[in-house]
């Protein structure tokens, strides 16, 4: 299956927002996260902000020529010793288990060199092995995994070094 990841145009914002609620609603199922009273899931409140601001970037994924998800990529750290970190990462279900993930994280790892650091939620089972696994073939033994805080609960943290 060939899978490519295209820079996101002003267009692609109204299609990230209509996937983010399918997003939210696959975390929900690891986190627990009620919908709203309207029957919602809401969620990615700084989306916009990857098609505003330097230092962060938007793309969107493919797999053949079907839309597949989205990455945010942030290159805008208030700590020095990273450069590139994952906002939100985004393959629809219909491409799990294919290696479409692992694909796309490895051309995004290739586009942007440098210290990156990536992080889950650390109740977020799946999406903490998947990280392991793809950064683990990617960069081999340059991993360094430790906990976090943040204001949506404790984290998971993933660095490594592409240079």
């Amino acid at each position: 299956m060939n899978v490519t990841l295209h820079e996101a145009i002003d267009q692609d914002l109204p299609i990230a927002k209509n996937l983010v609620p399918y997003y939210v609603y696959d975390m929900s199922e690891h986190l627990g996260w009620p919908c709203t009273a309207e029957g919602k899931f809401d969620g990615c409140d700084e989306l916009e902000s990857y098609w505003q601001n330097d230092g962060r970037y938007a793309f969107m994924l493919r797999a053949g020529e079907e839309l597949a998800g989205f990455a945010l990529i942030r290159a805008d750290h208030e700590e020095p010793d990273v450069d590139y970190s994952v906002g939100e990462f985004f393959v629809l279900r219909k491409f799990r288990g294919q290696g479409v993930g692992e694909q796309i994280a490895r051309q995004l790892f290739d586009r942007f060199r440098g210290q990156w650091e990536v992080s889950q939620l650390a109740g977020n089972k799946p999406a903490l092995a998947f990280w392991r696994k793809v950064i683990s073939r990617y960069s081999g033994s340059n991993v360094e995994e430790q906990e976090g805080e943040s204001p949506w609960g404790q984290m998971n943290v993933i660095r490594f070094q592409n240079n």
